[in-house]
């Protein structure tokens, strides 16, 4: 009889071993596997933070070199050399009380208000480079008020020929590039029909 006992415990001592260790078992493999999730989220969280980094760092690359490149396509001065008009240029107006043309000829140096007309005025040209300087511009063909920086100044001297007319020397002319990439040249507002606060606008005449 004891040793029918003695059989039964052992039994059962062994039946118990056999289901904790697949229990142990499955537990390990439960661990492993939110361990192997964790390491996995935690890896895709790192690289999805360094492509984050990556594209920054890129953004900010290519607001730089825009900015750079944005810097580099605005000259600082904008300086009209003879040559490319070949030294000589007529500039025709709009409205009234103005000049009919403005015709400049570096060979000669020499301008010519109204050319080829009864009111044809000759005079001495001085062209020549000066530092930068900011003009306010009543724009040709839509008088809209812009500002602009011009860098080359035609001086009128003495008149040669022609009927006198002081509105012609009353002030300073100059030469600029326009935004269709001609000439344009900025006079004096010969009609003077402005506001107190206007005066210093000058007129954009085109070619």
């Amino acid at each position: 009889m004891k040793k029918i006992l003695l059989a039964c415990l052992i039994a059962s001592f062994f039946l118990v071993g056999c289901n904790r260790a697949p229990s142990q078992n499955s537990t390990e493999t439960t661990e492993s596997s939110l361990s192997h999730s964790t390491d996995s989220s935690t890896n895709t969280q790192t690289s999805a933070l360094s492509s984050s980094d990556r594209s920054s760092n890129q953004s900010e690359f290519s607001t730089a070199s825009s900015d750079t490149a944005t810097s580099i396509e605005q000259p600082k001065i904008d300086s009209v050399s003879a040559s490319e008009f070949g030294g000589y240029a007529t500039f025709y107006f709009n409205g009234m009380n103005v000049p009919d043309s403005i015709n400049i000829n570096t060979n000669t140096n020499q301008i010519t208000f109204n050319a080829n007309t009864n009111n044809e005025a000759v005079y001495n040209l001085t062209m020549q480079n000066m530092p930068v300087k900011t003009v306010r511009i009543f724009s040709a063909n839509t008088n809209e008020i812009r500002t602009v920086k011009v860098s080359t100044m035609i001086s009128i001297g003495d008149q040669l020929s022609g009927p006198v007319n002081t509105n012609n020397k009353s002030g300073a002319l100059y030469l600029f590039h326009n935004k269709h990439g001609g000439l344009s040249l900025a006079t004096p507002n010969y009609a003077g029909n402005v506001q107190e606060d206007e005066t210093d606008i000058m007129i954009e005449v085109l070619q």
